[in-house]
């Protein structure tokens, strides 16, 4: 059977992307699960191992949010190319489930992890916290490390660690967001030329972003899902391809270890990694039906720091594998809740808030009817 074009998977929920952002979450607790536990610190993941020195699990997975996060924010804006509307979609997505997961998570581990107890949440410690990750850190460069952990609260550990790369997104909404103002093309041919000239940038000049290898990755794989969005009519990614990505990429063995310290590179890991998101999902998933209409990707990724880090703490000494499905129970619970009742109502909210917008416009601009002749 031929593979569906990407754009006719991303034309509507029948598709597997958020099958594929859920189990790219999941790696990422496994990632963390395995060194955060308290009865063998630093432990390693039985992937990582593999992928090093190159990435790790957790960057990989991360990766791939990225990837797919490029083809889904391009559409958004080329389906409705209007600032506004654009910012106030992204503010939805990002802010309301982040707000109350900081407004929790922040609230427990003072209540419950620190010695001042609940008084301590009438400090201005734990809200400039909230309200600093809330806001993405209005995008600025440098983070205070005062603003990402909280004195007395985990030793001082940070509270959320995952929460930089939604700086690195909120940095890309921008991206997209000027790349289409600017246009003096096609909206399309624009943003594919735009793709080519940053990726190029990125990588041919480094200090264009400042050299830093995350910056370099996480811009790269966003653009490279720009590049694949302004393809999508065409471009059709099936199990062949996944195969072909593998041989490609089983090349690298091949290679003299006098040559390089690992057979794999960072480019043939992305690529198959890239394929098998791509090819799953292009697909129908009707035994996954429930999740093409509700996302629990991201409410898992947000949550699940602070939750193995209350777990660690509250029934130590907790193994890695204990840790993990502890951390995964509790997380997933988190995650449909936080879907259900904050992060679909938002979207929802905004989606009809747009629509009365979009009536009131037209009812305003509707030309009046011609008076009657005397």
């Amino acid at each position: 059977m031929t593979a569906r074009t990407l754009e006719q998977a991303t034309a509507s929920h029948d598709n597997g992307f958020n099958l594929v952002r859920l189990v790219c979450a999941t790696l990422v607790v496994v990632f963390h699960a395995f060194p955060m536990n308290s009865a063998r610190p630093g432990a390693s993941d039985p992937v990582s191992p593999l992928l090093a020195p190159h990435t790790d699990l957790g960057a990989l997975a991360v990766g791939v949010f990225f990837l797919i996060s490029g083809i889904f924010i391009s559409q958004s804006w080329e389906r409705d190319p209007h600032l506004g509307r654009y910012a106030l979609r992204r503010v939805a997505r990002i802010v309301p489930g982040l707000f109350v997961c900081l407004l929790l998570t922040t609230a427990l581990a003072v209540g419950l992890f620190s010695s001042t107890g609940w008084r301590g949440m009438l400090a201005p410690a734990p809200w400039r916290y909230i309200f600093g990750n809330t806001t993405l850190h209005w995008l600025h460069y440098i983070i205070p490390p005062e603003e990402l952990k909280l004195p007395g609260v985990f030793g001082g550990e940070t509270l959320n660690g995952p929460l930089w790369t939604l700086y690195w997104e909120g940095r890309m909404y921008v991206v997209v967001a000027l790349v289409g103002l600017s246009a003096a093309l096609p909206l399309r041919t624009w943003m594919r030329g735009a793709a080519l000239f940053l990726l190029a940038a990125a990588n041919l000049f480094p200090d264009v972003i400042g050299g830093y290898v995350w910056e370099t990755r996480l811009w790269s794989l966003f653009l490279t899902g720009m590049l694949l969005h302004t393809l999508a009519r065409d471009l059709r990614v099936g199990w062949r391809h996944v195969a072909c990505a593998l041989a490609l990429a089983g090349l690298n063995w091949t290679r003299s270890a006098a040559l390089t310290p690992s057979p794999l590179t960072w480019f043939g890991i992305l690529l198959v990694a890239g394929t098998l998101a791509l090819a799953v999902g292009s697909v129908r998933l009707p035994v996954a039906g429930h999740l093409q209409r509700h996302d629990y990707s991201y409410g898992i990724y947000i949550y699940h720091w602070p939750v193995l880090l209350m777990l660690r703490t509250a029934f130590a000494p907790l193994g890695h594998w204990r840790l993990l499905a502890l951390g995964l129970l509790v997380t997933g619970s988190l995650a449909v809740l936080s879907w259900h009742l904050v992060e679909a109502p938002a979207l929802r909210t905004v989606r009809r808030l747009l629509r009365r917008t979009a009536h009131g416009a037209e009812a305003t601009v509707a030309p009046a009817r011609p008076r009657e002749r005397a």
